[in-house]
């Protein structure tokens, strides 16, 4: 799709590489508070826990999360182009 000279198209393969909260804040200009809520009403991508549940209950519970790259960003494309369609 292309919007005043601005090629939104992919065209490298999905980036599936996982980035933690605080990339995620700084790509998007949100708070912590404000990406969680976003994630519950659905308007923003969910985030994945990187420890898995544990096998043992007496083993150490990783609360460790990420988000995928490319939801991110496209996340983050799909505001430019409401913005650049409005």
């Amino acid at each position: 799709m292309e919007i005043c000279g601005i090629n939104f198209k992919k065209k490298n393969k999905p980036k599936n590489s996982l980035i933690r909260l605080s990339e995620v804040m700084r790509r998007t200009g949100y708070g912590r508070t404000s990406i969680y809520r976003k994630m519950e009403d659905g308007s923003f991508p969910k985030s994945l826990k990187l420890g898995g549940p544990p096998k043992d209950p007496n083993e150490f519970d990783s609360r460790a999360i990420a988000w995928i790259e490319d939801e991110v960003d496209q996340w983050i494309e799909s505001r430019i182009e409401d913005r650049v369609i409005i």
